[in-house]
């Protein structure tokens, strides 16, 4: 796994929740070394994604539903993805934190449509007393609803997606 060039700020290091199971804490670097290791299978690895949030985080991205709120729905949310695109993965390119604010810069892989098809995208994380609370996704989902529409493949993919909201 390749990771991940960091800018971090002068700031002290804080504490993170690593694993909202069991409470572990680590320092940030560590944080974004286990969603590295996440996003490079999430399908088989979602418990481990779920478990680098708040129980009561809020996920904000330019898809649907736009907004989900809490482990449930986001886990759905998250479900719904992977119905449709199986293959769904993410590299990380870079990261910078400030205080409770961390952005991630990466770009997804997923097959659409029969094609591959690949999409930059920045996340911002805020924690809250070392915990990911909201996650908002910035990314331009012209590309990714263009390759859905391309051929009925990409269309079957997107109507199971869109199916159980």
């Amino acid at each position: 796994m390749t990771v991940i060039a960091a800018d971090r700020q002068a700031d002290a290091p804080r504490p993170i929740v690593l694993d909202t199971r069991t409470s572990a804490r680590r320092e940030m670097a560590q944080w974004v070394e286990a969603f590295a290791y996440v996003w490079a299978a999430p399908r088989e690895r979602l418990d481990e994604l779920m478990a680098l949030l708040s129980p009561d985080v809020v996920l904000r991205a330019p898809t649907r539903p736009p907004v989900s709120r809490g482990h449930a729905a986001g886990r759905q949310a998250f479900e719904r993805a992977f119905r449709a695109l199986p293959d769904l993965r993410a590299e990380i390119h870079r990261w910078s934190a400030s205080g409770d604010v961390l952005f991630v810069e990466l770009t997804f892989h997923a097959t659409i449509g029969g094609h591959e098809v690949t999409w930059d995208d920045v996340d911002r994380f805020l924690f809250r007393d070392g915990e990911a609370i909201e996650r908002v996704a910035y990314f331009d989902p012209a590309k990714v609803r263009k390759a859905f529409l391309r051929n009925p493949r990409g269309m079957l993919q997107l109507f199971r997606m869109r199916r159980e909201r």
